[in-house]
Order: structure tokens, then C-alpha cells, then sequence
């Protein structure tokens, strides 16, 4: 084990999981949402509304699953400071 770093009861980490993997699905019903608001959107006020939800929801979405990646490739490690949300 490297200094700086602990090791987590699987209890929390299989929690976070769950939790990080609720914000996911979360965040892509949100993408699915904007897309939809994009595609329907009136007026040059709805379709810069709706590009700047949809962005938003994109940036959302990849730091998740950054963060989902990462968590998988490191399993049984956290560094200290660093928790979801």
C-alpha cells in the first residue's frame, strides 16, 4: 500500500458504486432529456437554451465516466480528500 492512500471496507466501496453508478444513469437520462430540448427547441433563444443544456449534460456525463473508469481500474485504493460529489 503507497502512503497516501487507504483502503476502504468493500461495504463503502460497493455504496459508492451503486451511487456513482445512480449518478450515471441520472446523467444520461438528463443527456437524453437535452438532446430532445435540442432537437425540438423554437427560436434562436430555445436552440441556445437548449445547446448549453445539452453541453452541460455532455460534460456531466464524461466526468462520471471518468470517474466510473477510474474507480474500476483502482478498486481498493482511495486517495485521501477525494470522494464522489
Amino acid at each position: 500500500m503507497q502512503l497516501g492512500k487507504k483502503r476502504e471496507p468493500a461495504s463503502v466501496q460497493s455504496i459508492e458504486r451503486q451511487r456513482l453508478i445512480a449518478d450515471i444513469r441520472k446523467a444520461e437520462q438528463e443527456w437524453i432529456q437535452a438532446e430532445w430540448t435540442f432537437q425540438h427547441a423554437l427560436g434562436e433563444d430555445h436552440v441556445d437554451y437548449a445547446i448549453y443544456c445539452l453541453e452541460a449534460a455532455e460534460k456531466r456525463l464524461s466526468i462520471l465516466l471518468r470517474q466510473a473508469k477510474w474507480q474500476w481500474s483502482h478498486p481498493a485504493t482511495v486517495e485521501e480528500g477525494e470522494g464522489i460529489g
